[in-house]
């Protein structure tokens, strides 16, 4: 029975010198403070992007799809001579047309879209290809390039401003150091909404005014949260 008990307080013993041991190896807990700052920025937007489409409707799917395939290789074509537009194809849709909950004809659509820096170039573009396509949108946006460039700015201001921000709190609660646990850096930008165009009929297209578009801004932000530990006063 003796040897029972000193078995179990030496049992003891070595639980209690484990647990001080990780004890010892336990960082120091702190005050945690969650907060966010932001840097924003306007820029001028420096690229042209156009959505244009050609749609067909009626009961021979086969021959309007043809004829769709063929007016948007045309215009693609066409768009490659200019290397300052860039193209690209989009969706392709071929849907029934329904009365009476019976199909009664097809409806075959393709669109393309075009964006270039140089706007007087684009827009030369677009008349050429209004003969045959018609304008779903027409917007200004920042270049790749550039955004990256403001961003970069902006997400070495936010940090700044974050640990100005820290340093500010920790003086304020009256603690000597502060550590940041974690940080996320989101980025976003407002673009101007696209300028929606009626369709034009073809054959009365060159009749038509260009829409009056100014380039303007868009504001991008950066954002960046996270959280810091406070030093407790010993």
């Amino acid at each position: 029975m003796f040897k029972k008990a000193f078995q179990a307080v030496a049992l003891l013993l070595v639980y209690f010198n484990a647990t001080s041991a990780i004890a010892h190896d336990v960082a120091p807990t702190y005050d945690r403070v969650n907060f966010r700052v932001s840097a924003s920025q306007d820029v001028e937007n420096d690229t042209l992007v156009a959505v244009m489409y050609q749609e067909r409707s009626g009961q021979q799917p086969t021959a309007m799809a043809d004829e769709v395939n063929r007016t948007i290789a045309w215009a693609v074509e066409l768009a490659k001579k200019n290397s300052a537009v860039k193209v690209q194809t989009l969706n392709y849709r071929q849907n029934p047309l329904y009365k009476n909950q019976t199909v009664t004809g097809w409806k075959v659509r393709q669109s393309i879209r075009l964006e270039s820096i140089d706007a007087a170039a684009l827009s030369t573009l677009i008349g050429e290809l209004q003969k045959r396509l018609s304008v779903a949108s027409l917007r200004y946006t920042v270049s790749p390039d550039v955004r990256e460039q403001i961003e970069d700015v902006l997400i070495a201001r936010a940090l700044d401003r974050f640990r100005q921000r820290g340093e500010l709190i920790s003086t304020e609660l009256g603690r000597a150091n502060y550590r940041i646990v974690n940080l996320d850096v989101v980025t976003s930008g407002r673009s101007p909404e696209p300028v929606r165009m009626r369709a034009v009929a073809m054959a009365e297209s060159s009749r038509v005014a260009a829409p009056t578009l100014e380039a303007g801004v868009q504001s991008i932000t950066v954002q960046v949260s996270g959280s810091i530990e406070l030093e407790i006063e010993r």
